[in-house]
């Protein structure tokens, strides 16, 4: 940990020694500009909350209104991704080149086969948009956290708390808007766990807002590790030139290390809308003050590009004095952000660095068997949490390899500023996209769990599926082709051939904290009939993970 922990101070030193004397601030910007692409953000304003709300989760899920909503707006600035021209799609007879030349990768045993018996799940169906009834057209924007026992999942406007083995809990599921008790439009919740502090935490978005509002999102955690018990409730609201009255806080993306909540948007300006004007920011909210229900005030940080907020992996979390931000930037590689909120002579300050590993954003939507009707296959970015290990920054995104859309996983290594890649598809054949992934650690190996989902319109003929993996982090990276397992497969998304499905956007991996070698999947697929579906599935070594009745 003494290691890790100077690779993380060496590494701030050098990008803030680099940003704060190669250049004087830009009075616009704010930034210092240095070698390498380094840079030193100044804070553009903040958010605050006042003393938190106090809500049960249980007593909410027996009122006759749980399953009450918030107002149906139209969904605008959220239906746009950065334009792109469609590709056109290879002929039925191409398959990757890079399929056949890749070297076979080794992946560790997912043991599905023996799920069912005493104390192992089985992948279970989530929320579905069939049975529920307040649940509305794609993205359901699904993801999930393992907590002491208990699994809980957010979609667009809901929460539900499962056991290991998908039986529901906690009374029943309840609106993200009963929940916070707030009549605001809500989309693109996050949840996740803290393994040190043994809570649930969540961010969703206030969306369809008006011009004279001001920009808002609800954060909200868990009283202990029990979510079907006390929830300490917050309305943030921003103020600052990159959240202007009218502003849409869109994709947030939420994250934590031992000391903080941390958070990215985008930010969709006031009548004009994304993606044509936007700004970017990353914030830290401290833990301390949110899990104590107290007043709590923060800075925010203009940053170029949707950015990732990253996770803090280990059991218990790895401790760092800097958090990380990390923005995938087609045609160049990454962005990297250090935040710095210890003691400084400019108060909290953010740090950036550019490292080179060029990729193509995805040229088209992937393809379904016998329909004209494409998926949404993303615009290049991160959209799940990267993981941090102690020495390399975890991540995963979509690429073009071929005319293909394909996942692409890898690492930054900390300690020499290098950015080791591969490439993920299920098949030669196979559209692949919406990747998440989480590193947990065993006395016997560290381990990347990714997981994405897949369609095959050329050879197997394949509607949307989700896709598992487990690999060993201490070999060599490989692509990993065809070694997947499927854990869900079902039909194809309807639409029009002149605008992509729209699915996701996101998906999880969340490390069980019960016990080793083992963690939980969520992705997205469609039904026979063409509703959305969510998949929870168990990856790895999960025969010993605590089940709650």
């Amino acid at each position: 940990m003494g290691v890790a922990r100077r690779y993380v101070v060496g590494l701030a030193v050098w990008v803030l020694g680099a940003g704060c004397h190669h250049m004087p601030a830009d009075s616009a910007t704010g930034q210092f500009t240095g070698a390498s692409g380094t840079g030193l953000f100044a804070a553009g304003r903040g958010g605050s909350g006042g003393a938190a709300r106090t809500i049960h989760f249980a007593e909410v899920a027996r009122s006759p209104d749980a399953r009450t909503t918030g107002p149906i707006k139209p969904r605008t600035f959220e239906e746009y991704r950065e334009p792109r021209p469609e590709a056109p799609p290879p002929s039925p007879a191409k398959s990757r080149k890079a399929f056949s030349a890749s070297p076979p990768a080794t992946a560790l045993p997912l043991r599905f086969d023996h799920c069912g018996v005493v104390a192992a799940p089985c992948p279970f169906d989530g929320v579905v948009q069939d049975t529920c009834p307040s649940c509305t057209a794609p993205p359901p924007d699904p993801n999930a956290a393992a907590g002491a026992g208990r699994i809980v999942q957010v979609v667009n406007d809901l929460i539900q708390v499962t056991n290991r083995f998908g039986a529901v809990q906690c009374g029943g599921p309840v609106t993200l808007n009963r929940l916070l008790r707030t009549s605001d439009s809500l989309t693109d919740p996050r949840v996740q766990f803290d393994n040190i502090n043994q809570r649930f935490s969540l961010a969703v978005t206030v969306s369809s807002v008006n011009s004279g509002d001001t920009p808002a999102l609800w954060v909200a955690a868990t009283q202990s590790d029990d979510p079907c018990g006390t929830w300490f409730t917050y309305r943030m609201t921003f103020h600052g030139d990159a959240t202007p009255l009218g502003t849409f806080l869109d994709f947030p993306m939420l994250a934590q290390d031992t000391r903080s909540l941390l958070l990215s948007t985008r930010n969709c300006l006031p009548d004009k809308g994304c993606p044509t004007h936007q700004k970017f920011i990353v914030f830290a909210i401290p833990k301390a003050r949110i899990y104590a229900a107290e007043h709590v005030d923060f800075p925010y940080f203009n940053v170029d590009s949707l950015t990732a907020p990253v996770t803090h992996a280990g059991q218990p979390m790895i401790e760092s004095p800097v958090s990380f931000f990390l923005a995938a930037v087609p045609d160049m590689g990454y962005k990297l952000y250090v935040l710095v909120t210890l003691p400084t002579p400019f108060g909290p300050v953010l740090a950036s660095g550019s490292l080179s590993s060029p990729f193509s954003k995805p040229s088209r939507g992937a393809r379904q068997p016998g329909s004209d009707v494409k998926i949404d296959t993303s615009d290049g970015n991160i959209t799940s949490s990267p993981y941090f290990d102690g020495t390399r920054i975890w991540f995963t995104h979509v690429v073009d390899e071929e005319t293909f859309p394909t996942v692409r996983y890898g690492a930054i290594n900390l300690r020499d500023a290098t950015v080791s890649i591969a490439e993920a598809s299920h098949s030669p054949w196979s559209d692949d996209f919406n990747p998440s992934l989480a590193v947990g650690f065993s006395p016997l190996r560290e381990t990347v769990y990714l997981t994405w989902a897949s369609t095959d319109a050329v050879v197997a003929k394949t509607a949307t599926s989700a896709v598992a993996i487990a690999v060993d982090a201490a070999q060599p990276l490989k692509n990993l082709f065809g070694v997947g397992t499927v854990y869900a497969t079902g039909g194809n998304a309807p639409g029009t051939p002149d605008r992509p499905v729209r699915f996701g956007d996101f998906s999880s991996v969340s490390v069980d904290p019960t016990t080793s070698d083992c963690a939980f999947a969520t992705q997205q697929y469609f039904g026979t009939n063409g509703s959305w579906r969510t998949r929870i599935a168990p990856i790895g070594e999960c025969g010993r993970v605590v089940i709650q009745p």
